[in-house]
């Protein structure tokens, strides 16, 4: 018996209503939350993007354009990393434009992949197929720091027997989209021009792979973890045309990294790049997904008598230590201690605070809750911290 067109093409256009109704409720909650009080004498910390790329290789905009996006979406400093060329350095970007520091690296393309280069001062590349020892080698004798890119995304990075790198990006927002499913990409080019915000936030999910390999190098050694835009603002049509998509704005506004000091920046161009780097080296610094909210109040710190330190430090196990976690929200969130990449203890809360049990690697993971119809509270990564060693 054949079923009558009229009673397909009903059922076809309800699947399609459903279809978007769910999409639209599960879009709206993706919404960004209003920035949550916060402590206001906590330790200096600065707010930047980094991995930037401008005209000077495949980015979409001038470098002015990359600091106006930087100045209208709050950020304390950018670090621009164009492929191949330190040039930007050598004609002057490197500098303060107000409150905005602009650092000036370059994005190395190397036998094993992409590697960030910062703070080396001038050009670097590899020499050979055998060279990348040392290319890793004169980055760190200059004082530099190198990340690795983007080390789970569309070109990863290869070899991982080598032990030199100072950090990797654990959040690249560039390929933070390209693991989901058709079906997802789909909803969101549907509501991207309704909701921006919101299907950009639906598109970044925990890097689970990423922090499986960050991990198992922090066992050995220091390794920082970072979050970086991987901001064009082009995607490539045909000729010399291009979209000028995702903005500098959207992504800067995506995903940031907060750096924790020692002591303020001092509006000295050469200092504060040392004191910044310094920072990210030891691991003074955790990843925010800022779409969903802003995170300046967050803290993770290890109390061991009247001393207390925060992430990145390595210290001796004490009898009595604590572990003191505060992620302040203007919404409900789910915190989590790991050890050792094994979840140790959780609270739906914003404060944490849990007795040391032993040596271990210890990093938080903070999720916000969004109320989604179908399945309730859904855990949303929302901040990722660097770790605590415990030795």
């Amino acid at each position: 018996m054949r079923v009558p067109l009229r009673i397909l093409k009903a059922v076809a256009v309800l699947c399609v209503l459903t279809w978007i109704v769910d999409g639209f409720l599960l879009m709206r909650s993706e919404s960004p939350r209003p920035v949550s009080p916060f402590n206001p004498n906590l330790t200096s910390r600065y707010v930047g993007a980094i991995h930037v790329h401008s005209l000077y290789s495949d980015g979409g905009g001038t470098v002015s354009t990359v600091v106006q996006a930087g100045q209208e979406t709050g950020l304390d400093f950018i670090i621009l990393t164009d492929h191949g060329t330190l040039q930007p350095r050598y004609d002057g970007y490197q500098k303060y434009y107000g409150d905005l520091l602009l650092l000036v690296g370059e994005e190395v393309n190397t036998s094993a992949g992409h590697l960030l280069s910062l703070g080396v001062g001038s050009h670097v590349e590899q020499q050979g197929p055998r060279g990348l020892n040392e290319l890793l080698a004169k980055i760190s004798n200059s004082g530099g720091l190198s990340i690795v890119a983007h080390p789970t995304g569309r070109r990863p990075w290869t070899d991982w027997s080598l032990e030199q790198f100072d950090g990797l990006e654990l959040f690249n927002a560039d390929t933070a989209w390209r693991d989901d499913h058709l079906g997802e990409l789909a909803r969101a080019l549907v509501f991207l021009p309704f909701m921006p915000d919101e299907v950009f936030n639906s598109l970044v999910d925990r890097p689970q792979k990423a922090i499986r390999l960050w991990l198992k190098h922090s066992k050995r050694r220091q390794v920082t973890a970072i979050g970086s835009v991987d901001a064009h603002e082009r995607i490539p049509l045909w000729g010399d045309r291009y979209l000028a998509f995702p903005s500098y704005e959207r992504l800067f506004g995506l995903v940031r990294t907060y750096v924790i000091t020692e002591s303020q920046l001092t509006g000295k161009v050469d200092i504060d790049e040392e004191i910044l780097l310094n920072a990210l080296r030891l691991g003074n610094c955790y990843i925010v997904l800022e779409g969903y909210e802003p995170a300046p109040g967050f803290s993770f710190e290890i109390e061991m008598g009247e001393q207390t330190l925060s992430m990145g430090s390595r210290v001796e196990f004490r009898s009595g230590s604590r572990f003191q976690v505060s992620a302040p929200s203007s919404g409900p969130v789910k915190i989590i201690l790991y050890r050792n990449g094994v979840s140790l203890a959780e609270t739906e809360g914003h404060e944490l605070l849990v007795e040391v049990p032993g040596p271990g690697i210890y990093h938080i993971e903070t999720y916000q809750l969004r109320t989604q119809y179908r399945s309730g509270d859904r855990p949303r990564i929302w901040i990722i911290s660097n770790a605590i060693r415990v030795e």
